[in-house]
């Protein structure tokens, strides 16, 4: 697995801290069903870089 880029880890921390207050908050499974399945396309994209820095232009 590539190591994450500065916006991935933005991304996936947000992802998963929304995840769980809404989680918590709400008390729907589906929610964090949900949330997880961000965070697995969010790794994919990451894999493929598709979550490319801004400053990292080639």
């Amino acid at each position: 697995m590539k190591p994450l880029t500065k916006k991935a880890k933005l991304v996936v921390g947000w992802t998963i801290l929304m995840t769980v207050v809404g989680t918590a908050i709400l008390h729907q499974w589906q929610f964090f069903a949900l949330g997880c399945a961000s965070i697995a396309l969010l790794l994919l994209a990451n894999y493929y870089g598709l979550l490319n820095d801004p400053d990292n232009k080639k």
